[in-house]
């Protein structure tokens, strides 16, 4: 018998759909039925059914949104839709998906219900199922990228392979070999905006589509800003396999250039792998940057070495030796002291394989930082963005070499001044918006987009005393003139100056004002009295 599960957040209206026909006679079970979208979903995948029924307008996710999580866990789901709702948006919604039918509900007759689902019989039945020729392109992408999160999720291998034949894809022999492609953004960043990224990264997976056409057992799939690519292959055939999906590499490569110009990041597992682990080898691969000191593409032989591949930590404070000449390159706009720092810094990483996340991140930190000191207005977040997504030491350097000339030539008028001159104004903004917050040298790093460390040695040589120090300085000044223009308790006042305590805020005020909040305040009211 075939399963089905029924979806309402209309719990009479279930009650109605299972009375409303005999159900066995059709040849037909109900599983399982749900008012709950959220529950659906887990319903959906203990019972796997064959057709489901279910409502358009649920809360959370509705039945459009419900069904299209269906159809990446089991694409040749039949559906039938129902509503309160004549909307034709929806109709061209449902018309779209594949969807059996869509019926009105204030309509639904036994007769129309029990035709819909003999039409949903007959299609599971029938050799030409929407998984074959009337899919459409845009069901075909939606499945395929079904597919390939069942691969990197580690879904049952047989499972997988079964949901494979369906989408037409063959994966009969056991052994998988695979490639993750990536683009080269300081090639992409001269000749397309951001904004075109994901358009681009489709126009890649396009031709990797139509070339994997000449290429037996190999399949690419769109995986947000990249590219992943299997190739299953048979242990007999591994002496060719190896050249087979290196030749593939390199055409898509040839391609790229040669139709976009842009150049590609290839990384590549050639060792042999089971369908179970790709998901494993995959995650690590793209959580830990594999591959990020290869000069060229980077080739994974043996898996065993890879989990040997080993990073480490970033010391903090390593870039800050190369701040001053780097300040000194800029302000003079000297392209060639630039490019010559640029290269030392890349030449320190790859010397110390330092955690690739780590050093990028104190990279940004650093042209923040010049960015700020010589720019003087808002930064540009676009090439800051293509640094979080580069996948290489020789990608990212680029791009760093290139924000470092673009400050250079666009420095504000006065730069000079500003290695000496303190961005106190800017400091003093920050601490004038978070007057009842407690903050610390840490929060106004991040906010300045300075290491930590850099920061408090900078204030200390700008102002003469720690940052803590000038906070508490500040925040007490404000408390004096409070309390001599304010009926403020003192409760109040501290809260509203991030002291929760009373008799810190009291000590704090005593260390900076000389006196205790209550001697100031008879102090005052003293004087007050005497005038």
């Amino acid at each position: 018998m075939l399963k089905v599960m029924l979806i309402d957040d209309d719990v009479p209206m279930l009650k109605v759909l299972q009375q409303m026909i005999e159900w066995d006679s059709l040849q037909l079970h109900i599983v399982g039925s749900t008012y709950s979208s959220a529950k659906a979903l887990h319903l959906f995948q203990e019972t796997w059914p064959d057709i489901v029924i279910t409502d358009i307008g649920l809360p959370q996710k509705n039945g459009i949104e419900l069904v299209e999580a269906f159809r990446l866990m089991k694409p040749d789901t039949r559906v039938i839709f129902l509503t309160c709702h004549e909307d034709f948006h929806y109709a061209q919604q449902a018309v779209k998906l594949n969807a059996d039918d869509y019926l009105l509900k204030d309509q639904l007759t036994e007769e129309q219900l029990e035709q819909s689902l003999r039409k949903s019989i007959r299609l599971l039945q029938s050799k030409g199922t929407p998984l074959d020729r009337k899919t459409s392109n845009y069901n075909s992408d939606l499945f395929k990228q079904g597919l390939i999160q069942r691969v990197l999720d580690g879904v049952h291998p047989e499972a997988t392979r079964e949901y494979a034949a369906g989408l037409g894809i063959s994966w009969e022999y056991p052994w998988f070999m695979m490639g993750i492609v990536h683009l080269h953004y300081s090639t992409y960043e001269q000749l397309y905006v951001q904004g075109n990224v994901s358009l681009i990264s489709y126009a890649i997976y396009n031709i990797a589509v139509e070339l994997a056409a000449s290429y037996e057992g190999i399949t690419p799939f769109m995986e947000q800003d990249h590219l992943i690519v299997l190739y299953n292959y048979r242990l007999n055939l591994a002496g060719n396999a190896y050249s087979h999906v290196q030749k593939y590499l390199k055409e898509l490569r040839s391609r790229t250039e040669q139709f976009l110009k842009l150049q590609l990041t290839i990384a590549a597992v050639t060792d042999k792998m089971g369908l179970a682990n790709i998901g494993s080898c995959y995650h690590h691969m793209i959580r830990n940057k594999q591959g990020f000191y290869e000069s060229g593409d980077f080739t994974v032989t043996d898996m065993q070495q890879l989990l040997q591949y080993m990073f480490l930590p970033f010391p903090q404070g390593a870039l800050d030796g190369y701040k001053s000449d780097l300040e000194r390159a800029v302000l003079s706009n000297d392209t060639h002291s630039i490019h010559e720092l640029a290269a030392s810094i890349g030449h320190l990483a790859k010397e110390k394989r330092f955690e690739p996340i780590d050093f990028v991140q104190e990279v940004i930190i650093l042209l923040r930082g010049m960015d700020m000191m010589f720019s003087g207005r808002k930064s540009d977040e676009t090439r800051y963005s293509y640094l979080t997504s580069a996948r290489t030491l020789d990608d990212v350097m680029e791009l760093v070499e290139r924000q470092l000339a673009y400050v250079a030539q666009h420095k504000q008028k006065g730069a000079a001044a500003a290695i000496q001159e303190p961005k106190l104004q800017l400091i003093q903004q920050f601490i004038d918006q978070h007057l009842a917050d407690n903050i610390t040298s840490i929060d106004m790093a991040r906010y300045l987009y300075l290491n930590s460390s850099y920061f408090s040695r900078y204030f200390k040589r700008l102002t003469g005393v720690n940052f803590t120090d000038y906070v508490h300085q500040y925040k007490m000044g404000i408390a004096a003139k409070m309390m001599k223009s304010s009926g403020q308790t003192m409760e109040s006042l501290a809260m509203g100056l991030g002291y929760s305590d009373r008799t810190y805020f009291s000590k704090v005020f005593k260390k900076y004002i000389g006196m205790t909040p209550s001697e100031y305040k008879m102090k005052y009211a003293v004087s007050k009295y005497v005038r």
